[in-house]
């Protein structure tokens, strides 16, 4: 089990099997993975490849009220989102590492 905080109010959270997301910010807000490959084209030898990456995503799935609470709680989600996406972008890398191993185990 390994856990990464992200910010105050959001961490990565690994079980050994998958990652997961986890706030403090309300169940109205979904904070996830998506994963996604791409092609691309190598300019300098003219050759396919594949790409993958983790992207960020958030979703409201509940009411938010326009005024008041619900309308604070919603500039804070979409604060929290934006570091949790700009961590996402940084830590790219390493990301994919651990969404393809999760559990840490040594390839060999």
């Amino acid at each position: 089990m390994e856990i990464r905080t992200v910010s105050d109010s959001v961490a990565i959270y690994s079980d050994g099997k998958r990652l997961q997301v986890i706030h403090d910010l309300g169940d109205e807000f979904v904070l996830d993975f998506g994963y996604r490959t791409e092609n691309v084209v190598n300019i300098d030898e003219l050759s396919p490849g594949i790409v993958d990456r983790i992207v960020p995503v958030f979703k409201v799935s509940g009411f938010c009220s326009r005024g008041g609470e619900g309308m604070h709680s919603l500039r804070w989600a979409i604060l929290q989102f934006q570091i949790f996406e700009n961590y996402i972008k940084d830590n790219q890398a390493d990301l994919l590492d651990w969404w393809k191993n999760p559990g840490g185990e040594d390839g060999n």
